[in-house]
Order: C-alpha cells, then structure tokens, then sequence
C-alpha cells in the first residue's frame, strides 16, 4: 500500500471510530496535537505495516496523540 492510500484508510478509520475532524480534516486528538492525512502517510512511510506500533519518537511530549494514532492506525491496517 502507498502512504497516500494508508492516509486515506486512516481518515477513513477515524471517521468509522467516532473521532471528530477539524475544519481542515485533521483528526481532533484531545489533550494532544491534531493528527494530519500527512503526519499518518510520512508515518506510514518510514514504518510500513508496523505502523500500528509506531515508537513514541514519532510523537514526542504527546502521548494522548500516539495513543490515538497507534488505535486508528490498527484499525485502519485491519
């Protein structure tokens, strides 16, 4: 799968898990930064299908973000 792809399952993903989205079309992450289509496919990019356990280097100072991308990013590789 492309990165492009990926960042489409995830929006996708977020969307099917309830998760609000921004004006922009960012996933809202409360107590944490936005998650963008583009932080998911750089992700995704340097990771491939272990996305879903990205190490928390990719989310520095922000666990509430890295906790919610790691679940989306589950369901999303599914």
């Amino acid at each position: 799968m492309k990165p492009e792809e990926f960042a489409h399952k995830f929006m996708q993903a977020a969307t099917a898990m309830g998760c609000t989205l921004s004006p922009s079309g960012n996933v809202v992450c409360p107590g944490g930064k936005n998650i963008s289509a583009g932080k998911a496919a750089a992700v995704y990019k340097r990771h491939g299908e272990g996305a879903a356990k990205v190490p928390s280097a990719e989310f520095r100072n922000e666990p509430h973000s890295l906790k919610l991308f790691r679940s989306i990013a589950a369901k999303a590789l599914g």
